[in-house]
């Protein structure tokens, strides 16, 4: 029996021949769970069993969760960008490194999450500089870390921060992912550079301020459509000194659609691999890397 990766894609009454175009095939599925949180601003200690709180809850909900979003900067908190330096730590040796794969480990899971990245060498006279960076993490430490490229500049993150330059693409748990992170999710390149990467699974911690929710929720859909795959963003909520956050994140499938539910301050959907590849065939891929690579077949 045909059944489609979400949604109502597809007339009701589609031939045979499409039917086995998106013909599933029974396959591995994972909870992904964007948890839309308030961190304080400077406890990291604190942040830190906020979000072993949330993570446990989420994963005795969802036993079959196989990874956690935390917000952008999350350990420090999206707030008091001239004093983050404070906060930045090594992406690999830091003290949210060895409590995130304990946890990771524990629960058997993927954690991504925000922190600001001291990167020695980058600062003026071979001093550190700092990056807002983000890591996914496991049982046995990092697997991924990305460093924000586009920074925004009308609350002098450029002035803050320095930008990253690549953008990594690992597999997790039979899985391909690559992060984004927040305004990255403004500019289409971002993930269609992962996406021809081989991304399937696209990872985006966010500090999404207001009034520009709406663009928010736009941006993360489009980007999941534009490129078929899925995209689980996760936004810190709260009013700060500096900033409102009241949109949370959700997770998007390959069709540009919402796939997950919201349970309080978390949101969850499924990832299903193999969906990004049926969603391609069923649909038309968008993916051209070249003018005669696939012809364009959306909406005929």
């Amino acid at each position: 029996m045909a059944q489609v990766i979400h949604g109502e894609f597809g007339p009701s009454d589609a031939s045979v021949e499409m039917a086995e175009t998106i013909a599933l095939t029974p396959q591995k599925t994972h909870s992904v769970a964007a948890l839309n949180l308030s961190p304080k601003p400077g406890d990291v200690g604190g942040n830190l069993l906020l979000a072993e709180r949330a993570i446990v809850e989420a994963k005795l909900a969802h036993p079959d969760l196989g990874w956690v979003v935390l917000p952008e900067l999350f350990t420090s908190g999206y707030s008091d960008l001239a004093a983050i330096h404070r906060y930045a730590e090594d992406a690999e040796h830091g003290a949210s490194v060895g409590f995130f794969s304990s946890l990771a480990g524990s629960l058997g899971l993927y954690i991504a999450y925000g922190f600001p990245e001291r990167m020695p060498g980058t600062g003026g006279a071979g001093g550190a500089g700092v990056c807002d960076s983000a890591n996914l993490v496991g049982r046995d430490g990092v697997v991924l870390t990305y460093r924000k490229r586009h920074l925004v500049r009308t609350n002098g993150e450029h002035l803050i921060f320095v930008p990253g330059t690549e953008l990594p693409v690992v597999e997790a748990d039979g899985v391909r992912t690559a992060f984004a992170i927040c305004w990255d999710l403004g500019f289409p390149e971002i993930a269609r550079e992962a996406a021809l990467a081989g991304a399937e699974l696209i990872l985006a911690p966010a500090g999404w301020r207001e009034p520009w929710g709406p663009q928010y929720e736009l941006s993360c859909a489009a980007r999941a459509l534009d490129n078929a795959v899925y995209l689980a963003s996760a936004n810190q909520l709260g009013i700060y000194p500096e900033a409102r956050f009241g949109c949370p994140g959700h997770v998007y499938g390959p069709d540009g659609l919402r796939v997950s539910r919201s349970e309080g301050e978390r949101s969850v959907g499924e990832v299903e691999p193999g969906a990004v590849e049926r969603w391609r065939k069923f649909y038309g891929s968008t993916l051209l890397e070249t003018a005669e690579a696939v012809p364009l077949e959306v909406c005929s």
